[in-house]
């Protein structure tokens, strides 16, 4: 069940991956004057490019939500940091480039860093409940947390609204994963009519909604290279860390693993950034 759920999730990367690709392109092409608010989604919209990105993520979402139905939030949200690995090859074919040995050998680190991950990691699901309670105290962190980033980008200017807004997708991202446990888990058990009448569903639909905004926003104010990694990195953080707290999902290991575990996920990490930061500046060329 967890070679089915880790394959699932890799799919979903390469989607995202496709998506930014497309979606990044798009956003970073509207000029300032049309990009605030409202108008920038309207400008958004005209472009077939983008709504092929909208698809690619729609799709993603939707293999994600399969993936979590076979594993653990704790096992499939650091698959999905593999994103930045297939948009390596995608973004180098759309900008007529070869990719760089350093690229390369930061995918490598992600690479090895998941394979490690993986097999050392022991990781189960916890109790997938709908109840409120398990929630409460996350759900209010996460509203101070994304109150704070929507403030700081609005007052922001230049390089710290786009890190504002990166952070901001990055952390509503990483809550659509727990949550999508949650839907699958009852949807198994209610079925599609009876979903809607739980809260989980609603606030996936919010989430997804949020994020896709605000990652936009982060793509159009300008410095890829400040906003990206953080999203990159905050999703899969924040999913987990959820996923521990809200949904007792639980990773184990024994003995000298631990230390093991722990550098493959900073491994992961530190890849994550590099290679987060060589997309950025090979779109501002």
């Amino acid at each position: 069940m967890d070679l089915l759920a880790i394959g699932i999730g890799l799919l979903a990367a390469l989607s995202f991956a496709g998506s930014f690709v497309a979606q990044q392109h798009v956003a970073a092409a509207v000029p300032q004057e049309r990009g605030r608010g409202l108008r920038l989604f309207l400008e958004l919209a005209r472009s077939p490019l983008w709504w092929a990105g909208a698809f690619g993520d729609g799709l993603g979402f939707a293999l994600q939500a399969v993936a979590l139905a076979f594993g653990s939030v704790v096992l499939v949200q650091p698959v999905l940091v593999t994103a930045m690995v297939f948009a390596l090859p995608l973004a180098a074919w759309w900008n007529g480039r070869r990719i760089a040995s350093a690229d390369l050998a930061w995918a490598g680190l992600v690479v090895v860093g998941l394979a490690v991950f993986t097999v050392l990691g022991d990781s189960s699901k916890g109790s997938v409940s709908d109840a409120v309670q398990p929630w409460i105290w996350p759900g209010v962190t996460a509203f101070l947390v994304c109150g704070g980033l929507l403030v700081a980008g609005v007052l922001a200017k230049g390089s710290l609204k786009a890190l504002a807004f990166g952070c901001l997708a990055g952390v509503m991202y990483g809550i659509i994963a727990p949550v999508t446990e949650l839907v699958v888990e009852h949807l198994g058990q209610v079925g599609l009519f009876g979903l809607f009448r739980s809260w989980p569903v609603y606030a996936l639909i919010v989430c997804m909604l949020v994020g896709t905004a605000w990652q936009q926003s982060a793509f159009h104010a300008g410095d890829l290279g400040a906003s990206l990694p953080a999203t990159q990195v905050l999703e899969p953080v924040v999913g987990v860390a959820l996923g521990l707290w809200a949904l007792d999902a639980r990773l184990q290991a024994h003995g000298w693993a631990w230390p093991v575990l722990i550098l493959a996920a900073a491994a992961m990490v530190v890849g994550t950034v590099q290679l987060a930061r060589s997309a950025a500046s090979t779109t501002r060329r």
